[in-house]
This record gives C-alpha cells, sequence and structure tokens, in this order.
C-alpha cells in the first residue's frame, strides 16, 4: 500500500461502558461524561460500519484524505484517489475490514441515523434517547417482516450469544430517564420475536 498508511477501524463497544451507562441511568444519576464517553464510541464504530459497508458497494472512502474512490465492483485491482494520489489494492482494503463485523446489512439505516442523530443531540437525556434508539434498533433487525442476524454484533463486544443475554439483562432493566421506559414494551416485544425466529430456524437446521 502506497504512503503506508494503516487501516484503523473503530473497535465494538464495550457491554461494561453500555451496562453502566444504563445502570446510572436507573438510580437517578445524570452522568454526562459518561453518556459521552458511551456515545461517542458508538459514533465512531457507526462510522466505521458505514464506510465498510459503502465500500462494499463501491464507493470506497480514501483512507488519507477521506475523498470519495468509485470502484466496479467487479474489479479487484488497485485503487487510486483521484485527490490526494493515495493508492491500495481492493483486496488489502477488503482484507483490512473482513470478518471484523463491519458490514451493516439491513441495519444500516439504524447507523446511519445515529451518525445523524448524535451530533444533533444537546442535553444528557437527548443523547441518551438517541443511544436507546440505535441500541434497540440494533437487538434484531426486520426486513420485510422476517426477523434477521442480530446486528448488535456489530455493534457490541461479543458473541452473538453473549450480546443477545446482555440485551436481554438492559431490555427488564430499570430506567428513569423519561422516554427510555416508554421503548421497554417495544424492546422487549423485539425480543420475543426475535427469540421465536431463532428458535424455528434451530429446529430446521436440526432436520437438516
Amino acid at each position: 500500500m502506497d504512503q503506508h498508511r494503516p487501516f484503523r477501524w473503530a473497535r465494538r463497544v464495550e457491554q461494561e461502558k453500555i451496562r453502566r451507562l444504563y445502570e446510572t441511568d436507573a438510580r437517578g444519576i445524570v452522568d454526562e461524561e459518561l453518556i459521552d464517553d458511551a456515545g461517542y464510541a458508538m459514533l465512531a464504530r457507526c462510522e466505521s460500519i458505514l464506510i465498510a459497508t459503502r465500500a462494499s458497494f463501491g464507493d470506497v472512502m480514501c483512507k488519507q484524505c477521506r475523498a470519495s474512490i468509485k470502484r466496479d465492483i467487479r474489479d479487484t485491482g488497485t485503487l487510486v484517489c483521484a485527490a490526494c494520489g493515495w493508492t491500495t489494492t481492493w483486496r488489502e482494503y477488503h482484507e483490512s475490514y473482513r470478518r471484523r463485523q463491519l458490514h451493516g446489512g439491513a441495519a444500516t439505516p439504524a447507523f446511519e441515523a445515529f451518525v445523524r442523530d448524535w451530533p444533533l443531540a444537546r442535553t444528557p437525556r437527548d443523547k441518551l434517547l438517541t443511544i436507546d434508539r440505535l441500541v434497540h434498533a440494533c437487538h434484531v433487525s426486520m426486513q420485510h417482516g422476517v426477523a434477521s442476524r442480530p446486528a448488535a454484533v456489530n455493534l457490541i463486544e461479543g458473541t452473538m450469544r453473549e450480546v443477545m443475554k446482555f440485551l436481554d439483562d438492559l431490555a427488564y432493566s430499570d430506567r428513569s430517564t423519561p422516554g427510555l421506559e416508554a421503548s421497554r414494551q417495544q424492546w422487549r416485544e423485539s425480543m420475543r420475536e426475535g427469540a421465536r425466529w431463532w428458535a424455528a430456524r434451530a429446529k430446521q437446521k436440526q432436520r437438516l
């Protein structure tokens, strides 16, 4: 790769950071530093997800100047940034994010919404609601009425089983910020729908 600029992708957000955020809220404590810490970690991860997802569809972001490099998705050759001259190969670019849970899939709109909404959230309450909407949206992605792979594994550290257990605990935790409690029933219903879908899928695999 020309200019030896390394590929850096934001890590998934630590479960403990999100857990402390909800536990603090349940105690009626407004910890603005913790809210910002969790929110900006999610923002960085969402931005990485969107960059990788767009690259897979032919819109590659230059790692040096962030300009757009258009790529024919059938072309696996060299990428050259017309703006600054940075170069790499598509294979190297793709390998840098492959198997890192960075393709947004059906949940891409949720990641886009967070990147759009987080900078507009001014108060601690608005920031908490923005975080909660993202975590909720990523719990079970729905497409055409069918539950798909939970996008929370793109956002939160852990295996799929660990992340689903973590979200289950969050859904039944206490919340004090106005607006968070209102989302609880919807979140629980999403959980039940996802659990039914995954159970049916497991039975189908056993039959095969």
